[in-house]
């Protein structure tokens, strides 16, 4: 089967497309899949520039988010079917409550868990939730780290309200997918992104207010201004170094901000910290329990991410350097 391997490494580059061997025969709860669909986030970028370590002598297949059709059950299987449509969760060891280290924590498409970059896969049926019936394969595969992560960074800390305030950044996966679960909530979304563009098309996916952090460096300051000079109650953190210390400022003494990205970099902010009043929440995505409240709400209210492109399996590298880029507005997918 067609399989995405590197096995240094050590930048896109050295992404290869091998025939690898079909998985072999099913142990006890597992399911086959013959994957249709994956996406792509900035950790799958860390993963094949080494940032989560040298890959085993398997070499490290890449790629935490995929969908697909389940083809095979074991026979002890009672969750799920053959035919059933399907999305893997992005930690396989995470089913409910509090996160807890684990093997598999680090997540799929890491040097311990392989990724979902191959035609077909053998999974245990705890790893896979099923896909809302409105949403493509495509659609389902943008959810398992980006929508879990926007939903738990949202309301799994503590309950989102209606009328509460809601700080997003940029308009990536996270944010894009933050901005329309936080409105399910009734939320007042602000955002801050890039250009006037990129806020035009935020403030027309129902952002209630925008803000161009470029024509508006000190953009906390505006933030504050828009609430009063209280500051939101949830600042959702995607920047990382450059980002944190501006975010903590913007939300209220008893807010609280979601540490989800590190794309300038890992912040130093204790002294903020413990200065600002807020409550700090680092985001491991979520749990499979996470995943399915998030999709009854999408099920239910008819959602569908935003997909920015669309490329072939064959093109996955060039997939992951359109995301290095910077330019896209919503999820990045791979067709199979």
């Amino acid at each position: 089967m067609k399989t995405f391997l590197t096995r240094t490494a050590s930048g896109i580059a050295s992404l290869a497309l091998e025939d690898c061997p079909t998985p072999g025969a099913l142990g006890a709860g597992q399911v086959r899949i013959a994957m249709r669909a994956a996406s792509i986030n900035y950790r799958d970028l860390m993963a094949v520039t080494g940032q989560f370590g040298p890959p085993g002598p398997e070499g490290l297949i890449p790629c935490s988010d995929g969908a697909g059709e389940i083809i095979e059950v074991a026979s002890d299987v009672r969750r799920v079917k053959v035919g059933d449509r399907v999305v893997l969760t992005q930690n396989p060891d995470w089913i409910g409550g509090p996160w807890r280290a684990s093997s598999g924590a680090m997540g799929r498409g890491s040097v311990i868990v392989p990724g979902v970059m191959c035609e077909e896969m053998v999974v245990h049926n705890s790893e896979v939730v099923l896909l809302p019936a409105h949403l493509s394969f495509t659609e389902g595969a943008a959810l398992p780290c980006a929508g879990v992560t926007a939903w738990h960074a949202l309301c799994a800390p503590a309950p989102l309200y209606p009328g509460m305030t809601v700080l997003l950044q940029g308009a990536g996966g996270v944010s894009v997918l933050g901005l329309q679960l936080a409105k399910l909530f009734g939320a007042r979304v602000i955002v801050t992104s890039s250009s006037a563009e990129r806020c035009a098309r935020l403030k027309a996916l129902g952002a209630d207010e925008v803000i161009d952090y470029r024509a508006v460096p000190e953009w906390d300051k505006k933030v504050l201004a828009l609430t009063a000079g209280q500051g939101v109650d949830v600042g959702i953190d995607i920047g990382g170094a450059a980002t944190i210390d501006r975010t903590i400022a913007a939300t209220r003494k008893g807010g609280r901000v979601a540490l989800v990205g590190l794309l300038t970099g890992w912040p130093n902010t204790a002294s903020a910290i413990f200065s600002s009043g807020v409550d700090i929440h680092p985001i491991k995505v979520g749990s499979r329990d996470d995943f399915e409240a998030m999709n009854r709400a999408i099920d239910f209210h008819k959602v569908k991410p935003v997909i920015d492109r669309q490329f072939s399996f064959e093109q996955l590298p060039e997939a992951l350097s359109y995301l290095q880029s910077g330019k896209h507005f919503g999820k990045i997918a791979i067709t199979f």
